[in-house]
């Protein structure tokens, strides 16, 4: 069955990589969260940072769908081990979610694979003309939450420039935005934002950067 997961993906489309976040998976297909998506029979390689699989070669794909906020690819051929580590994934967390056609519910249940750490740096939010610079109150590998207390509207893409403390230039990516607090709420009023495009610079110091924080528990 197939299953809401959100974890970082790379995706190369003639000749261009991107790297974005799923919205789904199942043992054969994936859906990919893009801005400008490939069209259906367009051929893709993927790679999926799954554990233990992120390290290893891309998987060939064929775009079946595509929408405004991405497409679906079928998996050409995966190898045992490539099949073995995309069950593993399926198994783990909350227990699978039939989502055939349209995105899950932005409320309820945390579907996320990996871990989110709480950490505050500046950030700028920039929604269509309108750009304000804002705090990070957590981060994961596939997006973070900004403390605002205008959050953009559900499904709004949004250009988001992170000054990680790690002594690099400012980073800019686009996202879009899964959760939406208002003021008045018990919860801290802001946006929760999913990467959907970056370059794969990004993704390396990310990473990189997130290792940092891991170490620290």
């Amino acid at each position: 069955m197939r299953k809401a997961m959100a974890f970082p993906v790379r995706f190369v489309a003639e000749g261009q990589s991107v790297q974005t976040s799923s919205r789904d998976l199942d043992e054969d297909t994936l859906f990919v969260r893009c801005v400008e998506p490939p069209g259906p029979g367009d051929r893709v390689a993927l790679r999926l940072y799954l554990p233990g699989i992120s390290a290893g070669g891309s998987i060939e794909a064929e775009v079946i769908e595509a929408s405004d906020d991405g497409f679906r690819a079928r998996f050409v051929e995966l190898s045992d081990e490539q099949r073995r580590h995309i069950r593993a994934a399926l198994a783990a967390g909350p227990p699978a979610v039939q989502a055939p056609v349209e995105p899950l519910p932005h409320t309820g249940q945390n579907r996320r694979l990996l871990p989110r750490y709480l950490d505050r740096f500046r950030v700028t939010l920039g929604a269509g003309q309108h750009k304000a610079q804002r705090e990070s109150l957590n981060l994961s590998a596939t997006g973070l939450f900004i403390q605002t207390e205008a959050p953009p509207a559900i499904d709004q893409i949004v250009q988001i420039i992170l000054e990680l403390p790690d002594g690099k230039p400012p980073a800019e990516v686009q996202a879009i935005v899964l959760r939406r607090i208002v003021p008045g709420e018990e919860q801290p009023a802001g946006a929760g934002v999913l990467f959907i495009a970056a370059d794969d610079e990004f993704r390396l110091r990310l990473d990189a950067y997130l290792a940092r924080l891991r170490s620290r528990l």
